[in-house]
């Protein structure tokens, strides 16, 4: 639905539409886990950066699916 609604039709699009979301969801609900817990910030980085692959992957498929 958000890639009809903002209109992406190219793979750049896509990726640039699934990243924010992939940071936004994952980042923001990963960070207080992480500062609570006295972490590195090396660990913190590697655990989120699959998932923002991910949604970044995700919206590169849906845009170009469509």
């Amino acid at each position: 639905m958000i890639v009809q609604l903002t209109g992406a039709s190219t793979a750049a699009e896509g990726v640039l539409l699934g990243l924010p979301v992939g940071v936004g969801f994952v980042v923001s609900t990963q960070l207080p886990n992480y500062t609570f817990e006295s972490r590195s910030l090396k660990i913190y980085v590697v655990n989120v950066d699959y998932p923002v692959v991910t949604f970044t992957t995700i919206g590169l498929l849906l845009t170009v699916w469509q």
